[in-house]
C-alpha cells in the first residue's frame, strides 16, 4: 500500500500540470458558483488553498527524485556528428548514452548508424530503490551489437549514499571490457554542499572497491566548476558542455558530451552525443 501511495505521489509531482489544472479548474468553479452556496460550503477554498500547500511541499520534499518527461524531439533541428569540432579527429571515439526516455531501441537498425558508434551508456538504477525500465534489455543488446558498454547511476543527493551504492552493486554484473561504473551528478543536496560532496565520495569509494576500478563522474560544466571541482580528482570526469569545445578544453576530461539532440538510426527520439578521449585502442583498454 504504501508502495503504490508513494508511486502515486512521484506521478503526482513528474506531471505537475494536472495537479495544478484540477486545483485551478476548482477555483474557477468556486468563482462562478453562487455566494449563496459558498457560504453553505465554506471549507472547499480551504481545501485547494490546503492542496496547493501540500502539493508544493511534496515537490521540496521529493525535488530529487522527479524527472519530469522528456517529449521526443522529432521536430527540432538535430545536430550531426559532422557539425562537431572533433567529428574527423581519429584521436577521439563517438558514442552515445541512453534510458528509459529513448523507449523500445530496434538495435538491429542501430548497427546500421551512418555514426562510427564505439560505445553505448545506459542508465541502470536511481537513487536507493529505483530501476531504469529499459536497462536489462538495453544492457544485454549492446553486448549483442558488439558495442562497448557502460552502465551509469543517476544520484539523488538526499538519499543515503550508501544504499544508493548498493542499489547499483544489485543490479549491476559488469564484466571484462565493460567500462568502468559511473555516477551520475546532477543536483545540489537539500542538505548542503558538504553533504553533496561527502555523499559523492562515499558512492565512488564503495562501488570503486567493489568493481576494483575508479569509476566515472558525469555531470555538468557549470555544475562541476561550482559544486565538484576540487572534491573528485583521480576520478575520470565525464563532463557536459553543449557548445564550442573551447569551454571544456581546460578541463581534465575523459569523456565529453557535446549534445542532447543527435540523431541515431533505430532509436525514435534524440540521444545524447559524446566522445572518449583517445582512439579506438585507448578506448578498448579503459574499463574493466
Amino acid at each position: 500500500m504504501m508502495t503504490l501511495l508513494k508511486s502515486l505521489i512521484l506521478w503526482l509531482l513528474n506531471h505537475p500540470q494536472y495537479v495544478l489544472g484540477c486545483l485551478a479548474l476548482g477555483g474557477i468553479v468556486l468563482i462562478f458558483t453562487k455566494k449563496k452556496w459558498r457560504k453553505k460550503q465554506p471549507f472547499w477554498p480551504w481545501v485547494l488553498t490546503g492542496s496547493f500547500i501540500l502539493y508544493v511541499f511534496a515537490f521540496i520534499r521529493f525535488y530529487d527524485r522527479i524527472e519530469l518527461f522528456r517529449p521526443v524531439l522529432k521536430n527540432n533541428t538535430p545536430e550531426t556528428l559532422a557539425q562537431t569540432a572533433l567529428a574527423d579527429d581519429h584521436n577521439y571515439c563517438f558514442g552515445i548514452d541512453i534510458s528509459q526516455y529513448q523507449g523500445a531501441i530496434h538495435w538491429e537498425e542501430v548497427l546500421l548508424t551512418k555514426h562510427p558508434l564505439r560505445f553505448v551508456l545506459v542508465r541502470a538504477t536511481m537513487g536507493k530503490d529505483g530501476v531504469d525500465a529499459q536497462y536489462g534489455i538495453n544492457w544485454r543488446s549492446i553486448k549483442q551489437c558488439g558495442f562497448k558498454r557502460g552502465a551509469y547511476h543517476y544520484y539523488r543527493p538526499s538519499e543515503n549514499s550508501t544504499q544508493q551504492a548498493q542499489q547499483f552493486i544489485t543490479h549491476v554484473e559488469l564484466e571484462k571490457g565493460d567500462l568502468p561504473p559511473v555516477l551520475d551528478v546532477e543536483r545540489m543536496s537539500i542538505y548542503g554542499l558538504k553533504n553533496l560532496r561527502e555523499g559523492v565520495q562515499n558512492w565512488l569509494k564503495i562501488i570503486g572497491k567493489h568493481y576494483n576500478c575508479k569509476p566515472i563522474v558525469y555531470t555538468g560544466r557549470y555544475f562541476y566548476e561550482q559544486y565538484l571541482k576540487g572534491s573528485i580528482e583521480g576520478y575520470p570526469l565525464w563532463i557536459a558542455s553543449y557548445g564550442p569545445h573551447h569551454k571544456v578544453a581546460h578541463l581534465p576530461w575523459t569523456m565529453y558530451q557535446f549534445s542532447e539532440k543527435m540523431v541515431v538510426h533505430g532509436i525514435n527520439c534524440h540521444v545524447d552525443g559524446n566522445f572518449f578521449k583517445g582512439d579506438i585502442a585507448k578506448l578498448r583498454n579503459f574499463g574493466l
